[in-house]
């Protein structure tokens, strides 16, 4: 059992006043040198809560948690399409440098590697391996 430590004076004082009001407002004592407020307070405290909400209240709620999630979500989804379009740039500008060459550059380099993983098996093991890599390693880890 958790024994409470002693009370100060003012505090029997204030703890006997909220007692009294508490026992006036129920009928159980007469009303004696306890003010209108602690009387007041005590009333208030032995009404119910008023549960009017307002129609529509949990839809409207709802709908500003959506909004809210929503402006979250749209920077990131932004800046994935500016970073898209950056590479993709970056891309047809090097198109546009190297010209026809890159093609034959990397049709050259394939037949040179070793062969068990030869030319497009490579490139097909790599891709395969670059998808997965994420969801690997997020499985691994518990997180989603």
């Amino acid at each position: 059992m958790t024994t409470l430590p002693p009370l100060s004076p003012e505090q029997e004082r204030e703890w006997t006043l909220q007692q009294r009001a508490i026992d006036i407002e129920g009928g159980r004592a007469d009303a004696e040198n306890v003010p209108a407020s602690y009387r007041l307070v005590a009333r208030a405290l032995r009404e119910p809560l008023p549960l009017g909400l307002p129609d529509g209240f949990a839809r409207r709620v709802a709908r500003r948690a959506e909004r809210a999630a929503l402006l979250d979500a749209r920077w990131p989804q932004r800046w994935i399409v500016v970073l898209l379009l950056v590479l993709f740039a970056l891309g047809v500008a090097g198109l546009v440098l190297e010209g026809a060459g890159w093609l034959a550059g990397l049709l050259a380099t394939l037949p040179s590697l070793p062969r068990v993983v030869n030319g497009w098996g490579l490139l097909l093991l790599l891709g395969i391996g670059a998808a997965h890599w994420p969801l690997g390693r997020g499985a691994s880890s518990g997180k989603q």
